[in-house]
Formats: structure tokens, sequence, C-alpha cells
């Protein structure tokens, strides 16, 4: 393409094209981004045969030194619209672009290898770009799904952050003008493929890749709370510790107390029966409707509603007496397994939680409760240990080691954008038995179902029975 055929944009001075100085890989890479809409020319002392890039064959090539002002003079500098300096010299690299300036062209950009000397280059009234914070850049730029970033926005005085928003974020749920400072603006919002504008009272989602603008100083604070903030459990079930266990069981209120205060939950509350006085200190009592009580003291929805109506952050439940759902002390459980929003807590006593085991699956619920893990880790500094098991080869095939496969690269992806410290075990055989024998060497199991699961000898339910039978404390999450 000649030069005469370039769609270039008119300027009113009547500038146009670039003149770059250094046509080394870093020159060259400049101008073959740009070369199609605008006529460039490169200045290099000695290019040798062979190293011209491809895509370049339009650019006009001058052989001398770019600091001599009738070689910048013959480059056309009096009429380009932008001078790049990107030699490996910072000293010729300043001397070209103070040459540039003076020659009034509107952009100047001067690449420093020493980012101590970039007040040298705004001194003389050129954009510097600092080649280890370009380099910086780049490499952060190509982390999957964390944050992209653009610097030297502005004059150097500001910066473009795209993020990642997490299912932890504060953010998640609340509308930007709820959220929005002075600080940084909201420019864009990329949801499911598509762009979003964003307004006022445009509600920021889970997986939302958010466009930030600020400045440099503030807005990697800002980059972060969107992407994650602080751990959030139990607060993203609700502001209030749920116990539900006898007066007299004194592990289970301990555990419970001790919820509320490394938790930092706003209310401390016991679910009560209906006939029971009235309280006076914590845990306020929550009393249950006498209508809708059964026989064995488990309640109906109906008899939940007070409850419910308190959208507890979790309920801190006592541990069966014995096995599964006909035996003792299974109430609770019984009442609030498909009802419940809220994670159900089995307290046996072992906290606190410094080693967290979640058991995985390939499943929205499962990782659901995989974030959930990661969140109680980043509260308390815990270890993670995720568990797939699978079937035997000989009954599971290939089928099931691809899964597996696919099961440890999501969780690995997770454990990675979450920050948290991860161990990632495949095992093979009956899960319930496996995970329960993991369990003995940890403080916590964290397991998710899907709601509404029969749990019969045939259809069992697989989550419900590794938390009953768990020899530590147990989480187990219910999702739709």
């Amino acid at each position: 393409m000649s030069d005469m055929g370039k769609q270039e944009t008119g300027r009113p001075d009547g500038r146009h094209g670039v003149v770059v100085v250094g046509a080394g890989h870093t020159g060259q890479d400049v101008a073959r981004r740009v070369v199609h809409v605008m006529s460039v020319t490169l200045i290099e002392k000695e290019l040798p045969e062979g190293e011209l890039q491809e895509g370049l064959t339009d650019a006009r090539y001058i052989r001398g030194d770019g600091t001599s002002g009738l070689v910048l003079k013959e480059a056309g500098i009096d009429a380009c619209y932008a001078f790049i300096a990107t030699t490996r010299n910072d000293d010729v690299n300043l001397e070209a672009s103070r040459l540039a300036v003076k020659a009034r062209v509107p952009e100047v950009l001067c690449r420093l290898r020493d980012p101590s000397r970039v007040h040298e280059a705004v001194a003389l009234g050129a954009r510097a770009v600092s080649a280890p914070e370009a380099m910086a850049s780049a490499i952060v730029s190509r982390i999957p799904g964390v944050v992209v970033t653009t610097s030297q926005v502005g004059l150097g005085q500001g910066d473009i952050l795209q993020v990642l928003v997490l299912p932890g974020s504060p953010v998640v749920g609340n509308q930007i003008k709820d959220i929005a400072t002075r600080a940084y603006l909201i420019a864009a919002i990329y949801r499911d493929g598509h762009l979003v504008i964003p307004h006022g009272d445009t509600v920021i989602n889970a997986g939302d890749q958010v466009l930030l603008v600020g400045e440099p100083e503030t807005l990697g604070a800002v980059a972060s709370y969107f992407r994650l903030g602080g751990a959030q459990f139990p607060r993203q079930f609700g502001r209030t510790v749920m116990l539900w266990a006898p007066p007299d069981d004194a592990t289970t209120t301990e555990e419970a107390r001790w919820l509320r205060e490394v938790t930092s939950t706003a209310s401390f509350m016991r679910v009560a029966l209906p006939d029971e006085p009235a309280g006076t200190s914590e845990p306020w009592p929550v009393h249950l409707l006498a209508d809708g009580m059964r026989g064995d003291g488990s309640a109906t929805p109906q008899a939940l509603s007070p409850l419910l109506k308190v959208q507890p952050g979790i309920y801190v439940l006592p541990p069966p007496k014995r096995g599964l759902l006909k035996e003792r002390g299974m109430a609770s459980v019984r009442s609030l397994l498909d009802v419940a929003h809220a994670p159900l807590l089995i307290a046996r006593g072992t906290h606190p939680y410094s080693r967290i085991l979640v058991a995985v699956a390939d499943s929205a619920s499962s990782w659901r409760g995989l974030e959930l893990a990661f969140d109680i880790a980043r509260l308390l500094g815990s270890r993670v240990t995720a568990v797939h098991v699978s079937p035997p080869r000989f009954i599971g095939g290939d089928r099931a080691e691809e899964t597996a496969k696919k099961v440890q690269a999501r969780v690995n992806e997770l454990a990675r954008l979450f920050e948290v410290d991860l161990e990632c075990l495949l095992m093979e055989g009956n899960p319930v038995r496996e995970v329960q024998k993991l369990a003995e060497d940890h403080e916590l199991l964290v397991v998710a179902r899907g709601r509404g699961q029969s749990n019969s000898y045939l259809q069992p339910d697989i989550g419900l029975r590794m938390v009953l039978g768990c020899p530590c404390s147990a989480i187990l999450l219910t999702r739709d």
C-alpha cells in the first residue's frame, strides 16, 4: 500500500504519520501495528539484511543517526503526528525526543531502560515508557481471568484495569451508585460475552469483567477489592449465627460462639421451642411455631417461618448420635436440609479449622462448595485439601479419568484466583468412605449437594452421608 492509499485521520495542523527511531524488535513491532493505517518512517544506523519484519514492506526506512537534525528532517519530523524513540540507548532516546519536542511533534514517546530517568523525559515534554514497567504490564495482561492493565494513560496520570469479579467479592449484587467514588470510574462491564454500558443502577454480578479507570496510586487497591475483597463467610448468606442444639450441649454451643467471634457476625441466636420462655441474653431465642412441629422434634417449613425470616448466615447443629436419618439427634438436620439457604455446620468441636477438606465433583453445586471452602480458608488462614473420588477404573473407565482431570484443572484454577494454599487429590473408590477417612486428618469438611436429593439405599445422598459420618466438624451447603 502506498502512502497515497492510506486512510489517515486528518488533523487541523496538517500533521500525519509516525517517525520511529530504532528499528530493533520494539521499533519494528510498533511500526507493524500502525503501518496499515498511517505512514511510518523507521530510522536506524544499521539494519542487517533480512531483519525487517513481515508486514513492514510499506514502511519507509532511513539509514542514519536518530539524533541528527538532518536525518530527522529527512524523515519528516516537521510534519509527523507522532515520534517514538525505541533504541536500546537511553541517552539516544532522550536526545531524539528532545529534538522531536523542539520540532513541536504533538505526541513524543521515549522508551527508557532505566526507570529512574523517567523524570528526564517528562522534563523535556515527552511521554516516558519505562521498559520494566512495560514488561510488567505485558506479563500481567497475559494472566487469564485476573487483571488486565494498560499503564501510562493520560500523560501517565491514570491506569485502566480490567478485573474479573469473583463470587466472594463484596461488590457482587450491589448497584454501581452504591459503591462508586470519585477515585475511580467503572467504564464498562463485559458479561457473558456481551458489553454492558454501566449506569448508576447497574448491578455487578459474579463473573463480570469490570473495566476500571483511575489514578495509579489507588486503582490497584480498588481492583483488588472488586476482584475478591476480604473473606465474607458467612455474611454472603446472612448476618446471624443460628444455634439449634439442646441447652446442655456445651460442645455445639462453644463452637457456635467461637464461629460468631472469628467471623464478626452481627448477631447470635438460637432456635427455641414454642413453649420456651423468652431469653434475656445472647444467644437470643427464635421461637418455632407450634403448628407444624412433628413428634420427633423436627419442624415443617410453616413452623420454621420465624427462623427463615431471620435469614441466618449459618446454622450450627449437633452431630447425630448414631448413623443416618432414622437415628436420634437428626431433627434439626431433617428440618433444614432442603429449605435452608445458608450452610449447616455439624459441630464436633474440632475448631479452629487450620486444615479444611472439601469434596469436589464436576457439578455446579460442588464448585459453590469449593468457593465456600476457599472463603473460609482466606478468613482463617487455613490450608485446603480438595479431593475428587472417582469410581474404580474398571467401572468408570476413560470417562471417569477425563472427568477427574477436568475437575483437577478447575480446582487449581479457582485456587489461583482465590489465592489459597491448596492440595488437590484424585482418588478411586467409595466417595463416602474415602472422604471420611481423609477427614480424620482435618478439622473441617465442606461438602455441597443439590437440593431435593433422595437418600435411599439405591439412591444415597452422598453429600449428606459424608457429613453425618465425618469425624470432624462438617459444613453442608445445599444449592439449587
